[in-house]
């Protein structure tokens, strides 16, 4: 007996769940979009700093490779990471 068996979920319930990780990359890009809207309007360097690493992390996780990664992020251009949003997108 698999493990999900033994859970006793329903098949509702496996669908829902298949679909939540089928769709992870476009809830990081909808999440990534949104930390860049507010990066643009942030104004304290603190969370400007914890907001560039979130971003880093981000496209690591969307599977950008990592000299891409450096690239867009090395200038901190936040037009640079939109354009390649809506690549993404």
């Amino acid at each position: 007996m698999d493990q999900k068996a033994e859970k006793g979920y329903t098949e509702y319930q496996k669908k829902m769940m298949r679909n939540f990780y089928e769709n992870k990359d476009l809830r990081l890009i909808q999440k990534l979009g949104e930390l860049v809207s507010d990066l643009y309007l942030e104004t304290s360097e603190k969370k400007k700093e914890s907001g560039w690493n979130r971003v880093k992390k981000m496209l690591l996780d969307l599977k950008v490779h990592q000299n891409e990664v450096e690239f867009l992020t090395k200038d901190r251009n936040l037009a640079v990471i939109s354009r390649k949003l809506a690549e993404m997108f």
